[in-house]
């Protein structure tokens, strides 16, 4: 109960000490408004503009001198709200939550920042003529760049379509695959694979489901045992058949049958919340030495990439090796990246990113409200319930709250300058 306490009274430290940088971060910003001048300008490239890009182009639009500028390259139409996929893929009505307008989080003076909706077809890293190409055939030269191009997965991880008609399409034909299907097996008990399995066997009782996970424990070796049995234990109150330490050969989504060591399992829906791949294809010009063997950069601590011959392109995200994979961090990480441009432009040392206890807090979603899984009440149907979790090395805690059905979308959009659910 003490280290539980200390817990949590620290978080509320960090709490405190981030409100008052946005504070002076705000006044930053209007005195930057005041002083930078658009015209000719060297470019800081950002390539992707999730959460790590997304930020780190928002802090170096709102910071750089006059005579450098942010151009964001980005494929999506709009920013992807990765984490509220799972649910979104088996409840109705919600699909548009997932999917922000780009522009008003960056908010910076005029000539501070270009946005350029295309994609990155090559990369040509020349000392003094750096640059990229998009698929439009321009070329934009680059003084910087930011690799910030995260991973790729299937639903539930990640939509892997480009624009937000696209995405909705997507989501709600797996409401239709799900809701068709009896048997249900999902493949992986990372937070998407726990998050798909609670709320589709909570909202759809009657339906078979089964979590096969290839660990003894469930969501990966940067969690403690307390989420993990907190999970477990909702999951067999829902009747979700949990299968632990299995890596079972995995058949076609049509195969209908799956091998484990003392039984099979039947399934007419399988889901693998499996194998996100790093999207990295692009910078196969780093030394080899930069990436790992399942393909994620390797960064010093200055996140600079590990070349040596490339100190002014800089990772952050998904896409980087061994760094806590959320969103929270994720933006940490890209206002690192700012930070340390800004240093670079001034001729000031590069600063050592360290990952913070906190930005591993997670919050996963485990299940909805129905009738035949209430929390409290009948008056609830229609929310759900998460665990959060919290370690910092020395306790760890775990909290259950109820959340609302589309989760903390709203509070995201906010954030991100967007007004709910403004489309």
């Amino acid at each position: 109960m003490f280290g539980r306490l200390i817990l949590i009274g620290k978080l509320i430290t960090v709490i405190l000490r981030k409100a008052l940088f946005q504070l002076q971060w705000k006044l930053r910003r209007i005195l930057h408004k005041h002083t930078y001048k658009p015209g000719e300008s060297k470019n800081i490239v950002v390539i992707g503009a999730s959460f790590a890009g997304y930020h780190a182009a928002h802090c170096l639009a709102n910071s750089l001198p006059t005579g450098y500028r942010v151009v964001v390259i980005e494929k999506n139409s709009h920013f992807q709200l990765t984490w509220v996929l799972p649910r979104f893929s088996v409840v109705q009505g919600h699909e548009n939550k997932a999917f922000i307008p780009y522009s008003p989080y960056i908010n910076a003076p005029d000539g501070a920042c270009l946005w350029v909706h295309d994609s990155v077809t090559a990369i040509q890293p020349k000392e003094g003529a750096s640059r990229v190409q998009v698929s439009s055939g321009d070329w934009i030269d680059y003084e910087y760049l930011v690799i910030a191009t995260g991973c790729t997965a299937e639903l539930p991880s990640r939509v892997n379509w480009d624009s937000k008609e696209e995405g909705i399409i997507a989501l709600r034909g797996q409401q239709r695959r799900f809701d068709r299907a009896e048997d249900i097996v999902v493949i992986g008990g990372g937070a998407a694979g726990v998050e798909l399995a609670t709320d589709l066997k909570s909202h759809y009782p009657e339906k078979n489901v089964t979590l096969i996970h290839s660990h003894p424990k469930l969501l990966g070796a940067g969690f403690g045992p307390k989420i993990h049995d907190a999970v477990a234990k909702e999951m067999e109150r829902l009747g979700v058949d949990l299968v632990l330490g299995e890596r079972p050969a995995i058949p076609d989504e049509f195969a209908g049958e799956i091998v484990l060591k003392d039984r099979t399992v039947h399934y007419d829906c399988l889901v693998k919340c499996i194998g996100q791949k790093p999207n990295t294809d692009l910078f196969r010009f780093l030394d080899s030495n930069s990436f790992t063997p399942s393909g994620h950069l390797r960064v010093q601590d200055t996140l600079q990439v590990q070349d040596a011959q490339h100190t002014n392109v800089y990772a952050a995200g998904d896409v980087i090796d061994e760094v806590i994979k959320n969103g929270r961090s994720a933006m940490e990480q890209g206002q690192a990246v700012a930070q340390n441009i800004l240093r670079s432009i001034q001729g000031r040392a590069q600063v050592k990113y360290r990952q913070q206890w906190w930005e591993g807090l997670t919050k996963v979603t485990i299940g909805l409200v129905s009738e035949a899984f209430p929390i409290q009440s009948i008056a609830n149907i229609g929310q759900g319930q998460s665990v959060v979790y919290m370690n910092d090395g020395q306790a760890e805690v775990t909290m259950t709250l109820r959340q609302k059905t589309e989760l903390d979308s709203a509070a995201v959009w906010k954030h991100l300058g967007a007004t709910p659910y403004d489309i």
